[in-house]
C-alpha cells in the first residue's frame, strides 16, 4: 500500500532538501511588511529586499526614515517573530520615491 502525502508536505520537504527555508523566512519580511508594521507605516514605506540578514526598506521622506529608525528595535522583533526565527539582524532605511500605495515624499512636490 502506498502512502499518500499532501502537496504541502511534499513542498515543505523539497524546500528543506534544497536549503531554501532560511531564504523563504527572510523574504517573509518583504512580503508581509504591511502586516508587520501596520497600515499607517506601510503607506510611507515598503520593504524592498534582504541582503546579508539586513532588511532594506524604502521610505517616502526623511521624516519617516527618522521615525522608523527610532522604531528599529521593535520592527526587528516583529519581523523575526513573524519569521519564527532570527533571520534579520538589521534594518536599513533608504529614501525612495513613491511607496506601493502611491505616497510620495516632499522631494517630489513642485512649488
Amino acid at each position: 500500500m502506498s502512502r499518500v502525502e499532501t502537496i504541502g508536505n511534499v513542498l515543505e520537504q523539497v524546500i528543506a532538501d534544497l536549503g531554501l527555508g532560511k531564504k523563504l523566512r527572510e523574504q517573509r519580511a518583504v512580503v508581509d511588511w504591511g502586516e508587520i508594521v501596520g497600515e499607517k507605516v506601510a503607506v510611507h514605506s515598503r520593504a524592498i529586499r534582504v541582503e546579508g540578514r539586513k532588511l532594506f526598506v524604502e521610505v517616502d521622506s526623511s521624516v519617516w526614515a527618522q521615525e522608523l529608525t527610532l522604531m528599529k528595535r521593535r520592527i526587528l522583533r516583529q519581523v523575526n517573530a513573524r519569521a519564527g526565527d532570527r533571520v534579520i539582524d538589521n534594518v536599513h532605511f533608504v529614501l525612495g520615491g513613491a511607496s506601493r500605495d502611491g505616497a510620495s515624499g516632499d522631494n517630489d512636490r513642485e512649488d
